[in-house]
């Protein structure tokens, strides 16, 4: 039977249910500043007749309404769209990375301008071009000596400036790899808190606000899949692994290698493997750390290497003023004495990096000798290393081609004094 205050209980019904639409309307203003807020919306529902349909309820025709009530709250959000999002600020992460140190790649090179590489070895090239017309002249003399020494200098800039942004790059791997590890352990406590507000029958649309704002920020450094299929279980993947499962969590870390020159590669501090990152800003600072600033080092020393060789070639068959002959123009200083080209970058004690380029024998050889020798050299290549037998029949030049065509990250040949000389080249 209809209450006589039915019609007041209606109207307060009314007042509550859209009281709570208007404390939601001003939730949602004072909030369009905060970062990764969704906008949320109060769903009306018709309260529940006042009669159901069952065999003791009153004959009167029809169900008496009984107003207004607050259905659910629910945060306005596409989640395709929030997918799309994710994709494109990892990509977003890995391109404006790239191209923050691209540039700095290129104001180290500084071409085209007075002190770079170019120029200098331009101005090296015309004073020698002006000895040639003046072979008694003392000052043009002079001015090969000093053009030279620019050279030399301006090619240990832009090592050192190469080797510096490299440096940078790797305190930045440092610095995301932490980040990373903060944003995993954040995104598992918000787990762990919407399971037990939903638990309690309640919409925890505030924290789902706070863990696609990490997802997302997460995105920006390493590349990430997420999959709710279980509602009570959000998961995080990176490359095809769990990073975040539920309330679980799992860490990378750093760890030396004398592979890399010394630099530290990410890996699961678990199970200790190494992590393939294939976009975002940590992907892009190990593809120019291990990569783009490496290569550009490599070519720098082969390009100053064949230089010095190809000029101290020509310059051993020219004769001084003093009458002397078979002198170098530029002297090569030895950056190690260890006989297996190990170095100690960090003065620990511990060899941790080759930096062996070349090598010149002290015998004196014959193209058309026989070595009268056998065995086996162990040379390095880019997918490990290369076995190169020699024989006792062999001759030197035998030996020579032999390693040459193995595939190795090296080049033999005989000197002009007939000295054999093993070059590296860049992998």
């Amino acid at each position: 039977m209809g209450s006589t205050f039915s019609a007041i209980e209606m109207g307060k019904r009314s007042l509550f249910a859209h009281s709570q639409s208007m404390q939601t309307a001003g939730h949602n203003l004072s909030n369009s500043s905060t970062e990764g807020y969704s906008r949320q919306r109060v769903e009306l529902k018709a309260t529940d007749p006042l009669y159901r349909p069952d065999l003791s309820r009153e004959e009167t025709p029809g169900q008496i309404g009984q107003g207004v009530s607050v259905g659910s709250i629910r945060r306005v959000r596409d989640e395709l769209l929030d997918q799309r999002i994710v994709a494109q600020t990892n990509q977003e992460g890995y391109w404006k990375t790239r191209d923050n140190y691209i540039l700095m790649m290129e104001q180290i090179y500084n071409e085209p301008a007075e002190t770079s590489v170019r120029t200098r070895m331009d101005q090296f090239w015309d004073s020698w071009e002006e000895l040639s017309l003046y072979p008694e002249s003392r000052s043009a003399r002079q001015a090969v000596l000093a053009r030279g020494e620019t050279l030399t200098d301006a090619i240990h800039q832009q090592y050192r400036g190469l080797k510096g942004i490299r440096d940078i790059i790797h305190g930045d791997v440092e610095g995301v790899v932490r980040q990373v590890n903060d944003l995993s352990r954040q995104i598992a406590a918000v787990n762990e808190e919407i399971v037990k507000v939903r638990a309690m029958g309640d919409s925890p649309n505030d924290l789902m606000d706070r863990r696609d704002l990490l997802v997302e920020k997460l995105s920006g450094l390493i590349n990430i899949t997420t999959d709710q299929r279980d509602p009570d279980e959000f998961v995080v993947h990176t490359d095809g692994i769990e990073l975040v499962q539920g309330k679980t969590f799992r860490t990378f870390e750093l760890t030396g290698g004398i592979e890399n020159d010394g630099y530290g590669r990410v890996i699961w501090s678990d199970t200790g493997t190494t992590t393939n990152f294939s976009g975002g800003t940590l992907g892009a600072l190990l593809e120019l750390r291990d990569g783009d600033v490496r290569d550009e080092i490599q070519k720098l020393d082969t390009m100053t290497m064949s230089f010095v060789d190809l000029v101290n070639d020509i310059h051993r068959d020219g004769m001084g003023s003093n009458g002397k002959t078979g002198v170098d123009f530029f002297v090569e200083q030895n950056f190690i004495n260890n006989i297996a080209g190990n170095f100690d970058r960090n003065g620990d004690g511990e060899f941790d990096s080759s930096y062996l380029y070349r090598v010149t024998g002290g015998n004196k050889l014959s193209a058309r000798e026989q070595i009268g020798l056998e065995g086996t050299l162990t040379l390095s290549a880019a997918n490990g290393t290369v076995d190169v037998p020699y024989f006792s029949t062999d001759m030197v030049a035998d030996v020579v081609e032999r390693i040459n065509n193995a595939g190795a990250e090296v080049v033999a040949s005989l000197d002009r004094d007939g000295m054999l000389v093993l070059k590296g080249t860049t992998s």
